[in-house]
C-alpha cells in the first residue's frame, strides 16, 4: 500500500476544519476549549490550522468537551 503525500495533507487540512466548525457550532471559544483540554491556546489555535497534528487522545478529549453540556 502506497500513501500519497497530498492526500495525507488533505486529510490533516480536512481534520482541522471539521474540529473548528464543530466548536464554533458548539458556540466555544478557543480559550475556553484550550483552558477545559489544559492545553494552551496556541496549541488548540495550531490544530486548528493544520500546522500541528493532534493525536488522538487530543481528538477525543476536544470531541468530547465540544460536546459537553449539547
Amino acid at each position: 500500500m502506497t500513501l500519497d503525500p497530498d492526500q495525507l495533507g488533505r486529510s490533516k487540512a480536512d481534520l482541522a476544519e471539521r474540529l473548528r466548525g464543530l466548536r464554533r457550532d458548539a458556540g466555544r471559544t478557543q480559550v475556553w476549549l484550550a483552558q477545559r483540554a489544559t492545553m494552551s491556546q496556541t496549541k488548540l489555535s495550531n490544530i486548528e490550522t493544520g500546522r500541528v497534528t493532534p493525536g488522538p487522545v487530543d481528538v477525543e478529549l476536544i470531541l468530547s468537551l465540544i460536546h459537553e453540556g449539547t
